[in-house]
């Protein structure tokens, strides 16, 4: 058998069991064959990139037979973005963006994107900070419409970030039980010592100013 997707691989045809003993083993040898691949390939859908007026770069990929879709908004600001005195509050605005809107309190967005049948999540990360929803195909347009809400129309009330601070320093405690996270941190902050350089910075265990 020859490597590689594509390449032939012959197949001793199957016999019933009454004529298979009737064989020697070298008749076994001799016996049909024929050659299929490996398997069947199947092309990836194509990534199309265009430009809004806005300026906004968007990338689309389509799979013509598949009843879900998944979009969301990559920011290009993560926790490198921030500073010492400012460091967390990427990864604090990604909390808030769920707490209420000027169009929808924090229970009616809840209660529409579980309507949907939809999934709508968030992360923060060093290099970039992601808001994006899964919903079936149909209600993409609805799921564009909710992320673009809460990303331009958050309230930011007090009492909401007095809430919020309390879970994000309980998540950070959970996170601080993990030792592989634990330990990625500690090799940023290893391989960026010095002089003040924000990616040594963990994104949730900085000196965040919350």
């Amino acid at each position: 058998m020859s490597g590689g997707t594509g390449s032939p691989i012959t197949i001793l045809a199957v016999l019933p069991l009454t004529d298979y003993l009737l064989y020697s083993l070298d008749s076994i040898s001799q016996a049909p064959s024929f050659n299929r691949t490996l398997a069947t390939h199947v092309a990836s859908p194509l990534t199309q990139i265009s430009t809004l007026p806005n300026g906004l770069t968007v990338a689309t990929e389509s799979s013509p037979s598949a009843s879900t879709a998944t979009v969301g908004v990559w920011i290009d600001a993560g926790s490198r973005a921030e500073t010492d005195k400012t460091s967390g509050t990427a990864h604090f605005l990604e909390h808030m963006a769920f707490k209420g809107t000027g169009k929808r309190s924090q229970h009616q967005l809840e209660l529409e994107v579980e309507n949907l049948g939809a999934h709508l999540n968030a992360y923060t990360s060093r290099e970039q900070t992601v808001y994006y929803a899964k919903s079936f195909s149909q209600d993409v347009g609805k799921s564009v419409e909710i992320i673009s809400d809460i990303l331009t129309g958050s309230k930011l009330e007090n009492g909401a970030i007095e809430r919020e601070r309390d879970v994000i320093l309980r998540e950070q405690q959970e996170v601080d039980k993990q030792i592989e996270e634990v330990v990625f941190d500690h090799l940023h902050a290893i391989a960026f010592q010095g002089e003040f350089h924000p990616v040594s910075l963990s994104f949730l265990r900085g000196k965040c100013w919350y």
